[in-house]
């Protein structure tokens, strides 16, 4: 295993403590990485973490699912069909040119303040993503294999399984690894502002209220991690299943 991602640790690190003890930003907004770190290890000790913690990745998860399943469907249709892709372009690309946290007004007046929309944002996020991926990834496919497939005779639907998916596969892979860290992202910033009673964002902007700058970047550590986690998560899934991309 390479080492370098310990040196880049160390020197972020090194950056962390000169801005913090030479005073270029105050330890009052900036807490020392001992102060955080220490704050981190009473923090995962107390029941009040778990809770936030399993709220917010059960949440982002659900999302996630969901976007990726509706992104990947409407994808594939929109590069398969071009009459369905000319109709859908201009309604997709002017969704998607819009963030989603510009439009939580409207996603609260349709689901409310509760669990719902927390997850349909992280939805809303990931599908775009995939979408758009999932429509590169067709239009991308061989034709000399598409041509093959149809001088063989091959039925439809095995041109999509056997021909199809697998070159766009990899496309559609790589828009669930960005749609997955832009769901956690999403889903942090909604526990903030969207009146949740538990997640990782909750804790954050309570602890910032009322000035527990340790608490707040300890939390922000264990959401770090926890997007790391995901993003390896999605890697070591795109090793085994797409296995033959780049090849």
């Amino acid at each position: 295993m390479k080492k370098s991602w310990f040196t880049g640790t160390i020197i972020l690190l090194l950056a962390w403590t000169f801005v913090t003890e030479t005073g270029l930003i105050a330890k009052v907004f900036l807490p020392s990485p001992f102060a955080v770190f220490k704050e981190l290890a009473t923090l995962v000790t107390r029941e009040g973490i778990l809770i936030d913690f399993f709220s917010t990745l059960w949440r982002t998860l659900a999302g996630y699912l969901i976007g990726c399943v509706v992104g990947v469907m409407i994808g594939l249709v929109m590069g398969r069909y071009t009459l369905v892709y000319e109709t859908m372009e201009f309604p997709v690309d002017f969704f998607r040119s819009i963030p989603a946290t510009a439009l939580f007004p409207l996603f609260i007046v349709i689901w409310g303040l509760g669990d719902e929309v927390k997850i349909f944002i992280a939805a809303w996020a990931t599908s775009m993503v995939v979408l758009i991926n999932t429509i590169y990834g067709v239009k991308s496919v061989s034709a000399i294999r598409l041509m093959v497939a149809k001088t063989k005779k091959i039925s439809p639907l095995q041109t999509f399984y056997r021909v199809m998916l697998p070159d766009a596969l990899p496309y559609i892979i790589a828009g669930a690894r960005i749609g997955l860290s832009l769901a956690l992202v999403v889903e942090i910033v909604a526990e903030m502002f969207l009146g949740s009673h538990s997640g990782l964002g909750y804790r954050i902007f309570n602890a910032t209220s009322i000035f527990e700058m340790e608490e707040a970047y300890a939390t922000v550590v264990i959401v770090g991690f926890l997007g790391y986690s995901l993003n390896k998560s999605i890697i070591l899934l795109e090793r085994r299943w797409v296995h033959w991309a780049g090849r």
